[in-house]
C-alpha cells in the first residue's frame, strides 16, 4: 500500500501525540473509532517505513547517553576533590597537569588488560598522575583483595601490591593474599589489623557510592581530567583522551 500525503501527515501527527507524553494524551479526547483508525494508520506507516522505529530507538539511546554524560560531569565536579586527593593511591607526578582516575576490580579481566596500558602511559608521560579507585563489584574475593591493597597502601606499597594482585593467576584467598604481601616485605600482621578497621571499609563504600553516582556500572572505567570514559579503551585510547584533555586546557 502506498501512502498519500494525507495519511502520512496523519501518521506523523499520531506519532507526535504518542511521543509527547501523557499530558498531551490527556488533553486530546478520541472516540474508540478514532483510536482504532489512528492505530491502523500508525501500524501501516511503520510497516511501510520500519526505519522510523530504528531511528526512534537510536534517538532515544543518544538522548540517554547525553543525559548520562551531563550527569557524570556534574557528579565528577562535585567529587573531584575527593577523587584526586593527595593521599589517594596513585602513581606518577603529584603535580601533573592531567590526572587519570581508574575504577577497577581485581577479578575483572579487562582491568588486568588495562594495567600494562597504564604502566606504558606513566612511563612515557612525566606530567601524568594515575589515581586508583578500588571498586569491588564482582564478588566477595574482590572486596577482600581490595582491602589488602588498601592495607598495603598504608605501608607505602600500594602499587607494588596492586601489580602483584593483577598479575596473580591463582585464587584470591587469604593465604594467597598474605603470601603476596610477605613477598613484598609488608608487615602482614599490621595489614590484618588495618583490613579489619572501619577506615578501610568506609573507603571502599565511599568509592562505590561515588562511582555509582558518576555512572560507573562496570569496570574498568576512567575519568581523564573531568571526562568520564566507561569501559576498556586500551593504551591508544588513554593517550588520545589525555591529549584531548591537554588541548582543552590550553
Amino acid at each position: 500500500m502506498r501512502f498519500t500525503f494525507r495519511k502520512t501527515a496523519l501518521a506523523f501527527s499520531a506519532l507526535t501525540i504518542l511521543a509527547s507524553g501523557a499530558a498531551v494524551a490527556e488533553e486530546a479526547t478520541f472516540s474508540a473509532a478514532q483510536k482504532d483508525a489512528m492505530g491502523a494508520i500508525i501500524k501501516d506507516y511503520l510497516m511501510e517505513n520500519p526505519n522510523v522505529i530504528f531511528e526512534a530507538i537510536e534517538a532515544g539511546r543518544a538522548k540517554q547517553e547525553e543525559e548520562a554524560r551531563k550527569n557524570a560531569e556534574v557528579k565528577i565536579d562535585e567529587n573531584i576533590a575527593y577523587l584526586t586527593r593527595a593521599e589517594a593511591p596513585s602513581i606518577g607526578n603529584p603535580e601533573a597537569d592531567v590526572t587519570v582516575i581508574e575504577f577497577f576490580d581485581y577479578n575483572c579481566g579487562y582491568c588486568k588488560r588495562a594495567l600494562p596500558d597504564i604502566q606504558a602511559v606513566i612511563k612515557e608521560d612525566s606530567n601524568l598522575r594515575v589515581v586508583f579507585k578500588d571498586m569491588p563489584i564482582l564478588g566477595p574475593t574482590s572486596k577482600t583483595a581490595a582491602l589488602w591493597a588498601l592495607a598495603a597502601h598504608k605501608q607505602g606499597k600500594y602499587f607494588d601490591y596492586h601489580v602483584a594482585l593483577m598479575e596473580h593467576k591463582g585464587p584470591k584467598e587469604e593465604a594467597e593474599l598474605e603470601k603476596l604481601a610477605r613477598n613484598l616485605g609488608l608487615d602482614v600482621e599490621q595489614m590484618k589489623k588495618d583490613i579489619d578497621s572501619e577506615e578501610l571499609q568506609k573507603e571502599l563504600d565511599k568509592v562505590t557510592e561515588v562511582g555509582r553516582e558518576i555512572g560507573v556500572s562496570g569496570t574498568p572505567a576512567f575519568i581523564v581530567g573531568k571526562t568520564f570514559i566507561p569501559g576498556y579503551v586500551g593504551e591508544d585510547g588513554l593517550k588520545s583522551a589525555i591529549n584531548a584533555e591537554r588541548e582543552k586546557n590550553k
